[in-house]
């Protein structure tokens, strides 16, 4: 049915709102959207005042009394009308008098004076009217909610605000209200308790205004911040620090000198520190807004377990803890309070907010403030009215991935400066990043989760169907895997990601939405199996590894498969957002399959300089000169077969013809009669998906990306005529061949693995994940340096007084005795790596300068400490110095190895019989008993003795 309708009243629904209107018939209905299960802001278009023309059909789910619900399968809007005041007069009148006429005088009355209806005392026929009450209400904040109360003898009558007006302090007599019932509800607590719906106050009207009031508010006299201590001595003695990461006591002394500041900080940066630091050295509250339940959780563990008073206001809360809570924030008892941006917009924590006058207001994932973001959020742009009810509070936005349209975008929304920008080094170099071909997802999956067996990472897919395959598939390879997707019920992820969280569990397969809500700093390796839809999904998913600052490894599986779904998805998206979800995604295919330096191309992408051309912690800078073979042949081969299907296909049926593949696709063709038919027999499939994407990624081939067939480039043409050579990295070495071998690590294994088991007690007796007792840094330092006293303690990385006081006598003994047993000594942290014992400075590229240390007597061991790199990547650097032209002393790099003198020579030998280009022959003449690192060493000695006819 079709109907000419005014809105009267817009409540709050979650994110979502609800709607009550009139007809111009005088019936009262209640909007209910066709799309709330799947839109997060259903009904949020239509305002107070509005005439909307709708399709409607009863809502089928109705139960009385709420039987003015219809469902609005088309709408149309109408110009507004004037004089809703007068309109609500003459289509329905109201009620006046006191509480006890509402609903035909059917009310019952709790204990605190709430007004209710249920089926012992009756239901009414409707459940929207209006009252015009014969007192003042007054405002009430003792509850959850706000509350208006109409005055009584015993107590007085009370109904909760829904609506979204400002709620003054008083409701005069004789106010054109809008009251409703919620919908039938027991607390949890009484399973068998009586269903009632709660009279609620949906909002007024006033005779003047077609719209909503705006209540002005006075604000309080701020006082100003009692700076007690400098924030070093701060950052030492509660946090544990010895010094500030880059750029951080800047941005401090900028929000305590009481300025706004925009924050781009990379994940794992140290953005959190920017405004829990201030908040102890301000006087009053500092709230930070920050949109997952769960991350405000850890959060708040970890700020607890450092002696902090910090909380949270959210859904997650009893009735009684979300009041104890309101209580303690009004009696200045909390420093830190995190909020959803849902929960600050509400009326009663604008209201409370307003009383304590916070110091500090502080947006995490400012990012989705932007329409430009990648996580766009209607909610946060709405922060920036918040801002105007609490102008002394300084603000402080800080995000890990903005563009500069993403920052100038949040800038204006929030008011802010160019000067207050801080704009922090987007480079991880603790993580290494490396692209794959897709092949067989969930095998590759297993094999690279295998090769990091009890570290804890994360396998990101795209979607479910996928989850479950690759869970599946570990679960095959007896890999303990946890699911984590939107088809689970809330429980179970909930379960999942706690036992991910606290070390029950080290691996988890999800869906791209988890993640944003941990802040676990030992997440050892990141593995994508599907593409992700843009470069800011990829660089922050990826940050989430290696928050502590060791070693991370990222794998993305590149498929050009994938890069059709996410076209397929954009172009049945909204057609406004196409053109930049595409561009965005055509970046990311772009950086997936280039050959230089990904970090340095990260870098570029989000307007940052990159402080090296080769960063030795990707796949692309790993490939030394020493590692390409003259791949000209094969290349020509592909060239060739593209060529001959006419630049119609993609790499699969390429692919297929040079291995003579009987597909029906190749012989309905005729591919199979082509000269390039079945000429590539010598590589698996596999392996010629490596050598297309080298072809791709130097540009001798180009994808199409609409339709994904391959396209000549005239440098692919210069190849295929033979007027150009092609020089890759071997095919027929495999990804984990390439991969160095992780040296042993400096600190005590076993006395590692006893603290991290004694904190893995610790924190479940704490019901608390491990990482909040202590970082495995922390415990790697310990297990490094052996301290002995609560003095040697405090010198551990991230421990400060409060936790020496409060596990000091737990971890010492344990230290202690391990020392005793196996005849170990407290050794003074006072660093021992390369950098220490020379003043000099090196220059150049990376590879440059670990030569010319290396020639000033600096070993490979402490060249792998002093970067952070593993040993295979530091003898890289040194056959790319060599091959440049400079020499190094065969002798020392010949004591690097651990290899016998007779077994060099052995090797030597195989070199000069099956050469040097590629390492897996020589790897399978000693039957894989000499391994790749020792190999990659005596290849670099090998060609240095070559090229200095030493040998």
């Amino acid at each position: 049915m079709d109907m000419k309708v005014v809105i009267v009243a817009k409540t709050r629904m979650g994110s979502g709102a609800c709607i009550g209107a009139l007809t111009f018939e005088g019936r009262s209905v209640r909007l209910i959207a066709a799309d709330r299960d799947t839109n997060d802001q259903f009904n949020q278009e239509y305002a107070v005042g509005d005439v909307w023309e709708v399709t409607c059909e009863p809502d089928p789910d109705s139960i009385a009394p709420h039987v003015e619900n219809v469902i609005v399968t088309a709408k149309r809007k109408l110009p507004p009308l004037s004089g809703l005041y007068a309109f609500v007069m003459r289509h329905m009148s109201p009620k006046v008098g006191g509480p006890e006429i509402l609903f035909d005088g059917l009310t019952g009355i709790t204990s605190a004076g709430a007004l209710y209806v249920a089926e012992r005392i009756g239901v009414p026929s409707y459940s929207t009217m209006f009252w015009r009450p014969d007192q003042a209400l007054q405002r009430d904040l003792h509850g959850k909610r706000i509350r208006y109360r109409y005055p009584t003898p015993d107590g007085g009558r009370t109904v909760t605000l829904v609506g979204y007006q400002e709620p003054p302090h008083e409701i005069a007599a004789g106010t054109l209200l809008r009251v409703s019932l919620a919908h039938w509800w027991r607390p949890v607590e009484m399973p068998d308790g009586e269903l009632r719906c709660y009279v609620q106050l949906s909002g007024w009207i006033e005779p003047s205004e077609s719209s909503f009031p705006v209540i002005e508010v006075e604000q309080p006299a701020s006082l100003p911040s009692q700076i007690g201590r400098k924030p070093l001595e701060v950052l030492q003695d509660v946090f544990g620090y010895d010094a500030f990461r880059p750029n951080q006591d800047a941005i401090i002394d900028h929000v305590l000198s009481r300025r706004d500041a925009l924050v781009i900080m990379p994940t794992g940066g140290g953005k959190s520190l920017c405004y829990q630091l201030p908040a102890l050295i301000f006087e009053r509250l500092t709230v930070v807004v920050s949109p997952l339940i769960a991350l405000m959780q850890d959060q708040v563990d970890q700020l607890r377990a450092w002696g902090i008073a910090a909380t949270f206001l959210n859904s997650t809360l009893t009735h009684n803890e979300y009041m104890a809570t309101v209580c303690a924030i009004r009696n200045g008892e909390i420093t830190l309070l995190y909020v959803a941006p849902e929960t600050l917009l509400r009326p009663e924590t604008l209201v409370m907010l307003e009383e304590v006058a916070p110091a500090c207001l502080a947006i995490d994932e400012a990012h989705c403030i932007s329409q430009w973001g990648h996580d766009f959020r209607p909610e946060y742009r709405q922060l920036i009215d918040v801002r105007r009810r609490l102008p002394h509070a300084v603000c402080i936005a800080l995000t890990a991935t903005a563009t500069p349209r993403v920052r100038d975008d949040i800038k204006a929304s929030l008011d802010f400066a160019d000067e207050q920008t801080f704009v922090a080094s987007f480079d991880r170099p603790n993580l290494f990043i490396e692209v794959v071909d897709k092949g067989n997802a969930a095998q590759q999956a297993a094999e690279f989760v295998a090769a990091h067996r009890a570290q804890s990472g994360i396998v990101y897919c795209s979607t479910i169907r996928q989850v479950e395959s690759v869970v599946d598939t570990l679960q095959f390879h007896g890999i303990n895997a946890l699911p984590y997707h939107g088809k689970l019920d809330a429980a179970t992820r909930k379960r999942n990601q706690a036992a991910f969280v606290r070390d029950d569990e080290p691996v988890i397969v999800a869906t791209i939405a988890f993640g944003m809500g941990i802040d676990k700093p030992d997440v050892r390796w990141i593995l994508h199996v599907d593409l992700p839809q843009n470069i800011e999904h990829y660089y922050q998913q990826i940050g989430r590894a290696g928050r502590d600052g060791l070693r991370a490894d990222c794998r993305l599986l590149f498929s050009f498969g994938d890069v059709q779904t996410i076209q397929y998805f954009i172009r049945e998206g909204a057609e406004s957002e196409a053109q930049g979800r595409t561009q965005r995604l055509s970046a990311l295919v772009d950086w997936a399959q280039s050959r230089v330096c990904r970090r340095r191309a990260l870098l570029t992408y989000f307007g940052k300089a990159a402080p090296v051309d080769h960063c030795g912690m990707c796949d692309n800078c790993t490939h030394t000169v020493d590692d390409l073979v003259d791949l000209t042949v094969p290349a020509q081969k592909f060239l060739a077969c593209v060529y001959r299907t006419r630049q119609q296909f993609g790499a699969s049926h390429i692919i297929a013809v040079l291995r003579g593949s009987r597909s029906q696709k190749v012989l309905q063709r005729g591919h199979d009669q082509l000269s390039t038919y079945g000429i590539g027999m010598e590589y698996s499939a596999e392996q010629w998906k490596q050598i297309a994407h080298q072809l791709v990624g130097e540009e001798l081939l180009r994808r199409d990306m609409q339709h994904g067939q391959l396209l000549l480039t005239e440098r692919g043409t210069t190849v295929l005529t033979g007027k150009q050579s092609f020089f890759g990295v071997d095919p027929g070495v495999t990804q984990a061949e390439r991969m160095a071998e992780e040296i042993a690590a400096d600190y005590d294994a076993a006395l590692f693995e006893q603290l991290r088991a004694c904190r893995k007690i610790l924190a479940d007796e704490r019901n608390v994940p491990p990482y909040v007792i202590m970082s495995d840094r922390a415990l790697q330092e310990m297990a490094t340096y052996f301290p002995h006293s609560e003095m040697a303690l405090l010198h551990i990385h991230g421990i400060g007084k409060h936790k020496v006081a409060e596990f000091g006598d737990v971890f010492l003994p344990i230290i202690r005795t391990y020392c005793v047993e196996n005849g170990l000594s407290e050794r003074p942290k006072t660093g021992g790596s390369a950098t220490r014992r020379t003043k000099r400075r090196f220059v150049g590229s990376r590879s440059d300068v670990v030569g010319q240390a290396y020639e000033a007597g600096w070993s490979i061991d402490e060249l792998r400490a002093e970067y952070g790199v593993k040993r295979q990547t530091i003898v890289n650097h040194l056959a790319r110095y060599i091959a440049a032209g400079n020499k190094l002393p065969a002798r020392q790099l010949i004591e690097e190895s651990e290899l016998s003198a007779e077994t060099q020579t052995a090797v030597f030998n195989a070199f000069d019989e099956l050469g040097t280009s590629a390492l897996s022959p020589v790897f399978t003449h000693f039957d894989g008993q000499i391994s790749y690192d020792e190999l990659h060493l005596l290849r670099v000695v090998h060609n240095l003795r070559k090229a200095t006819d030493l040998a």
